[in-house]
């Protein structure tokens, strides 16, 4: 099934693939193992719906850094993909990422919401946010990727 969808996104924009994907109902890769679904989508600005998984909580009991980092830069990537035109892809070149807040729930709700705050010709300028459901004025974590080039 991926690779028949694989297929068929090559002659979609990226915003076209990215509802596509959501969908079809079934996830591979980094989809399946975060398990995260799409909210929000529209040009430039993507939100991610999580709940947090026991697979991906740390030995100290909180949310991983690195599964909060994943989902940063899928947020991210996708909403440089929005910007993307049939046959485009992108690539991220590079990730700032700040942890504000542990998430020690595994009930906590969160919002994933990525955005593109300067779409160049080649590089895409992006930022996102984590924040719980709640929408607590504090962050979880906040990244910045500076570059993000089109091919």
């Amino acid at each position: 099934m991926k690779t028949n969808f694989n297929q068929q996104a090559q002659n979609m924009t990226g915003m076209q693939r990215l509802k596509a994907y959501e969908q079809q109902g079934e996830r591979h890769g980094m989809a399946a193992n975060l398990g995260y679904t799409l909210g929000e989508c529209e040009l430039g600005n993507v939100t991610l719906n999580y709940s947090p998984k026991e697979r991906h909580m740390n030995l100290i009991g909180s949310l991983h850094g690195g599964i909060l980092a994943s989902l940063l830069d899928t947020a991210m990537g996708c909403a440089v993909m929005t910007h993307l035109e049939v046959g485009e892809k992108h690539t991220m070149t590079d990730l700032n990422t700040k942890f504000i807040r542990a998430v020690m729930d595994s009930e906590e709700q969160l919002i994933i919401v990525g955005r593109v705050e300067h779409p160049g010709r080649r590089l895409l300028a992006t930022e996102g946010t984590i924040h719980n459901q709640d929408g607590k004025m504090k962050p979880i974590a906040t990244a910045l990727s500076p570059k993000q080039t089109r091919r």
